[in-house]
């Protein structure tokens, strides 16, 4: 009687550790964009502190410029930001070749390039939608304190003559 208590203690024990254990499945990454050659438009989903690369400042868990956003001249962008991350952030398409000094109150690159700030842990901001009509690179960042300058952004080029728009 002993040994079979003694084992189902163990088996209950090896169960509840496993429970207790176990991981949350990673959260599935949307699809970062969906274009539409026909009527000139690409969808775009940004998620906001996806993981832990760079402290949780980061797009899609992308940061420090490492990905580029190309879109077709004269194309209409979408965006949906959601936000999964620790701290308030947004969306903001912004001009120049250097990040700039205080990205709260810089310039868009484009009319309505930016999403209102998302509040952390699970929020969504309503839809950006503006159209690329000059080409060159510009940044997409978090205009949100310092989040820019520690590495929350990456790039979006407009391109003359490009046939769809890409995430790499």
């Amino acid at each position: 009687m002993k040994t079979l208590f003694t084992t189902a203690l163990v088996l209950t024990s090896v169960s509840l550790a496993q429970t207790s254990a176990a991981t949350p499945p990673a959260m599935d990454m949307p699809p970062v964009i969906k274009t539409d050659s026909a009527t000139k438009t690409v969808q775009v989903t940004f998620v906001a502190g996806h993981s832990m690369n760079n402290n949780g400042l980061n797009y899609n868990g992308d940061a420090k410029g490492e990905k580029t956003l190309t879109v077709p001249l004269g194309w209409r962008v979408e965006v949906n930001l959601n936000n999964t991350g620790r701290f308030p952030h947004d969306f903001a398409v912004i001009a120049g070749t250097a990040l700039p000094a205080s990205p709260s109150t810089a310039r868009l690159a484009f009319p309505n390039a930016a999403t209102p700030v998302v509040a952390p842990a699970g929020s969504t901001a309503a839809p950006a939608q503006f159209v690329v009509n000059r080409p060159g690179t510009y940044f997409i960042l978090c205009r949100i304190g310092k989040h820019a300058q520690n590495g929350m952004y990456v790039k979006l080029k407009v391109v003359n003559g490009a046939k769809a728009a890409t995430y790499q």
